[in-house]
């Protein structure tokens, strides 16, 4: 296997999706052949995740984006299959989402804020519990 799960790629040929820069989040050759690459692109404001041939790849070596240390940073996207945090935390209210955002960099951001960030993680859950509690009539 030529690519490996984090790779960047950049999808080759005449099909309608050639051009298109992403990464290889999932590598099953035997599940997927042809198509063992699960490659996540970003096409029209929209996340794509799409199976590829190796043939339908090749590396990506434009020049880095600055952008991307924004848009898609390391602490974020470390999750094996694919998905990065936002992608999640978005289908959730904010003090969930900060909640899941917080406990998900935990450590990866920087082994000398984990504590911390897993301090702000519970402070969220408990601020969400008190909102749920006022909201049903329950005390605390």
């Amino acid at each position: 296997m030529r690519y490996v799960v984090g790779d960047s790629v950049k999808v080759i040929g005449n099909g309608a999706h050639s051009g298109y820069r992403g990464r290889v989040f999932s590598v099953n050759s035997h599940v997927t052949a042809p198509y063992p690459y699960g490659v996540k692109l970003h096409v029209g404001g929209r996340l794509k995740y799409l199976n590829m041939a190796e043939d339908e790849l090749e590396p990506d070596t434009s020049p880095v984006d600055i952008t991307k240390t924004v848009d898609h940073p390391a602490h974020y996207t470390w999750i094996p299959n694919g998905i990065e945090v936002i992608d999640l935390v978005e289908h959730l209210n904010f003090s969930r989402g900060n909640a899941v955002k917080y406990i998900c960099r935990a450590g990866k951001k920087s082994a000398s804020t984990e504590l911390e960030d897993l301090k702000k993680a519970l402070w969220y859950v408990e601020r969400e519990i008190q909102r749920v509690e006022k909201r049903d009539g329950t005390p605390s």
